[in-house]
């Protein structure tokens, strides 16, 4: 049976909605409309299903503008399409739900019979997942970035210190060659002793570093403040010598899900820095606290000690055996290692500090 040139073009124009309707679909792409001169406006069911928009709710201009997070640019496009223009960018909205995502938007001139322009119309497409997987692409690759630097940094470190021990050792063992006396054998082995010594704490050092970036990523819910106790506990024997006021506050933001272990060296090694250095002409006060901003969880870690001039070590407050002071215990290591546990894990660390006022460190997980 012949098919008749009228079912044919009828058939034709049922195939080219049917494949326009799919690819809208699957491409997640809606349409609109709106007529400035009579403030009609038209959104099909795909825009409205992206935007979370029901069915039957009736777009006006007013109640489509509130669809955009950057109002005022929007009405600028709008109102340059009056003037024959169109427009094609990245747009975020925000739809029914107040859930904020991106959009890449079209826009143009729409004409009345006689060829006037009357309003706008056009097509948005919902390119929110290959945004945020950009943005995650960027933050794994500065993540990427800074760790092989950090890693090369310590390994110029450990080299020039592991080239340091086993000079020291090829010096001895040549200035001791020979030489059998009991008072010569027992400076030898106090070398060798301190040789030995020196060289195991570099080698414990450098087994943290490793381990903090090989970690099996173990995260969990932590409760902060139990671990913050726990760490204090630890430092009783010392805090309980030390006139000391404390003051802690972890209820803004109770747990956070982190590797138990990280978060406890973190605050260990914050305390150990505030404690070793405290300013023997007061009293040492301590406050801790958490918080989250803007959807970010923070720690921040404030004391009144003697303070680093950062404008003068800002840049390598945070590098490994860099000391400032002239405490004997000092070693420069406790802040790299925080650094890098904070940092391996997608976060970052900043310090706030000024010479005879104290120190404040923000951990942002």
């Amino acid at each position: 049976m012949k098919t008749s040139p009228k079912k044919s073009l009828q058939q034709k124009l049922q195939d080219k909605d049917y494949f326009l309707n799919e690819t809208a679909l699957m491409t997640q792409t809606g349409s609109y409309s709106g007529n400035f001169k009579t403030g009609f406006c038209f959104m099909d069911e795909i825009g409205k299903k992206i935007l979370n928009i029901p069915y039957d709710f009736e777009l006006n201009f007013e109640s489509a503008l509130t669809l955009f997070v950057d109002n005022k640019q929007t009405v600028k496009r709008f109102k340059n399409t009056l003037e024959g223009f169109s427009f094609e960018h990245d747009v975020e909205m925000i739809d029914y739900d107040c859930k904020k995502f991106w959009v890449r938007a079209t826009g143009k001139p729409l004409v009345d019979d006689t060829g006037a322009i009357v309003g706008i119309r056009g097509v948005f497409t919902s390119i929110d997942r290959f945004i945020n997987q950009g943005k995650e692409l960027e933050k794994r690759a500065e993540l990427i970035e800074a760790q092989n630097e950090r890693l090369i940094h310590f390994a110029h470190i450990v080299s020039h210190n592991l080239r340091s021990h086993a000079s020291n050792l090829e010096l001895t063992l040549e200035t001791f060659a020979g030489k059998n006396s009991d008072s010569e054998e027992t400076v030898f082995k106090s070398y060798l002793k301190d040789i030995s010594a020196n060289l195991s704490q570099t080698l414990e050092h450098l087994n943290e570093v490793v381990t903090i970036n090989t970690h099996e990523r173990g995260r969990e819910l932590v409760d902060i403040k139990a671990v913050f106790e726990s760490v204090l506990e630890d430092h009783r024997p010392l805090l309980a010598q030390i006139d000391l006021r404390l003051d802690y506050d972890f209820t803004a933001l109770t747990h956070i899900n982190y590797i138990p272990s990280f978060l406890r060296s973190i605050l260990a090694n914050l305390l150990s820095n505030a404690i070793k250095y405290r300013d023997a002409l007061r009293p040492l006060q301590i406050e801790v606290k958490s918080k989250t901003k803007d959807s970010k969880e923070l720690l921040v870690f404030k004391d009144n000690g003697i303070g680093i001039d950062l404008q003068k070590n800002g840049g390598k407050i945070f590098n490994m055996y860099c000391t400032f002071h002239n405490n004997d215990d000092a070693r420069g290591v406790g802040l790299f290692l925080t650094k890098n546990q904070v940092e391996s894990l997608g976060g970052d660390i900043s310090v706030k500090s000024s010479p005879g006022v104290g120190s404040s460190f923000k951990v942002k997980f």
